[in-house]
């Protein structure tokens, strides 16, 4: 079967990566947990108290009881990925012609890490308080997620003669590459019914663009990552989704002065477009380095091929919910009934202190394939060959399980009107059988800690913050379930290659620094 039928199959297994970068907020396994200055100190939450223009996502309901204003800040995200693959038994899985798996003869696996840089994710959001009962407010913002990430090709091992040698990378079938930018630019209306209880909603309109880079087998080898047998193919994909719709609602109550009860829920369509490919066949020589003359005979004879149109990509966004309660202790005792008339709700000038919890939940249960279909007939060159079709179906499975998960946090004020510190955690469980590991998203359980502070200037009020998240490592001891696309049409393989590819240990870290400013008036 030709290497083209290979190579359409790879790209879909990476374009898992999409999401990475995707379009979903809170415990998804999209992203984890909130953008925001002022949330990252908090350990997350923020629902109950929301009171930046941020609320104009997070919760709409809440900008019906604050001042206007418009809000800038990012994260500048620190992502670290490493992956250790692994094949029966746990044994390093060779990359062919005899050569050891990375690490060192006997000893454990080598792990295979990312090259990522430092991402930065902006945030910007403006509310408008139009009438003492109503609100309107605008954001625009991304997921909580680093878009972008790069594995390499090949890597450096030692061949069966102690001699150092350059082959193909052990995790280049999952991801190479990715690109992703996402934004969610989100108008809101909140309404406060009375003084105690307010409901607010949102118009999401998702914009997402991505590139996303791996490896193929032109043919299903019985041997592991043979690059002699499968001829590797290196796919990238590129795809564009200009309307993605969705809808946040969000209510608002405080039946006590001291106490805030928030509820949140988002909805969002599937990200559903077509995708554009450019394929690479014969990438390696005989020897696994880079074939650095792909073209000897051009044009006839050329191992580039590019489609603007090939196919369909469908990923399904998980829905997600949230509640919270918050108690604030004012700096002054007073009355427990809030007075009556218009409310503007101000922690820093108004509260000694506050603590918060959060419920949350994501179905991301909804997620069970990365669905990738290319149209009947697309078709790739071959060197030295006929055009061969590319495989109709390049679904990549990924099983992903619903998430629940539970935030604390709060601000102290050390001066009333100027400086408050805050702190907080969040722990959310399992979403990933290891089995199905993959690194475009890393669904293991996750504990987060961060801490930050805010001074008030004048009318504006300047917040920093600092996160750590925990990753569960993800290991399966060499039992993956993933397989590689192939272009081999022998009957029971659909196209797949005959091992798994993602066995292994998966293991992640991030750190972040928040940055941002909130203009009041």
């Amino acid at each position: 079967m030709s290497t083209s039928r290979v190579v359409i199959g790879g790209l879909l297994t990476g374009l898992v990566c999409l999401s990475a970068s995707g379009t979903a907020r809170a415990s998804s396994g999209i992203d984890s947990p909130e953008s925001g200055v002022v949330q990252a100190g908090r350990g997350g939450t923020g629902v109950a108290r929301a009171d930046d223009p941020l609320a104009a996502y997070f919760n709409p309901a809440a900008i019906a009881s604050m001042k206007s204003g418009v809000h800038l800040g990012a994260h500048l995200m620190f992502f670290d990925q490493c992956f250790t693959r692994l094949g029966p038994g746990g044994q390093p899985v060779s990359p062919g012609g005899g050569v050891p798996g990375p690490g060192a003869p006997g000893g454990p696996a080598a792990a295979v890490c990312s090259e990522g840089t430092p991402f930065p994710n902006p945030q910007l959001a403006a509310t408008f308080r139009v009438h003492r009962q109503l609100a309107i407010g605008l954001a625009v913002l991304g997921p909580h997620a680093a878009g972008n990430a790069v594995w390499p090709e090949s890597i450096p091992y030692t061949n069966q003669v102690g001699v150092q040698t350059t082959q193909p990378s052990p995790q280049r079938y999952l991801l190479t590459e990715q690109d992703a930018l996402i934004i969610n630019p989100t108008l809101s209306i909140g309404y406060a019914i009375n003084d105690k209880f307010s409901i607010g909603a949102g118009f999401v309109w998702g914009i997402a663009s991505i590139d996303f880079v791996n490896f193929t087998q032109a043919v299903s080898a019985t041997n592991f990552d043979d690059f002699n047998a499968n001829g590797d193919v290196k796919a990238h994909i590129s795809a564009f989704d200009g309307f993605i719709p969705g809808v946040v609602v969000g209510l608002h109550a405080s039946p006590i002065k001291r106490l805030d009860l928030a509820a949140w829920f988002k909805w969002q369509d599937a990200v559903r477009t077509r995708t554009s490919l450019r394929l690479e066949s014969a990438y390696w020589k005989a020897g696994g380095q880079k074939n650095d003359n792909p073209c000897p005979n051009l044009p006839a004879d050329c191992n580039i091929t590019e489609n603007e149109d090939a196919g369909t990509l469908k990923f399904q966004i998980p829905m997600e919910a949230r509640v919270g309660v918050r108690y604030h202790h004012p700096r002054r005792a007073g009355s427990l009934v809030p007075k009556t008339g218009p409310r503007v709700r101000d922690s820093i000038a108004e509260d000694l202190f506050d603590v918060e919890l959060n419920f949350t939940w994501a179905h991301n249960s909804d997620v069970d394939n990365l669905e990738v279909r290319f149209d009947p007939g697309t078709r790739v060159n071959v060197p030295g060959g006929s055009p061969a079709e590319v495989p109709p179906n390049a679904d990549i499975p990924h099983n992903w399980k619903d998430v629940l998960g539970v935030r604390l946090g709060g601000d102290f004020v050390v001066i009333p009107g100027f400086i408050a510190l805050r702190a907080g955690g969040f722990f959310e469980t399992n979403g990933q059988d290891p089995a199905y590991l993959n690194p475009d998203f890393h669904l293991g359980y996750r504990i987060g800690v961060g801490g930050g502070a805010t001074v008030r200037i004048g009318p504006v009020d300047v917040s920093l913050a600092y996160q750590h998240t925990f990753y569960e490592t993800l290991d399966n001891g060499g039992d993956g379930r993933v397989k590689a696309l192939s272009g081999d049409a022998t009957p029971g393989l659909d196209f797949r290659s005959r091992q798994a590819i993602n066995g292994g240990r998966l293991e992640s870290s991030l750190n972040e620094i928040a940055l941002g400013g909130t203009f009041r008036f």
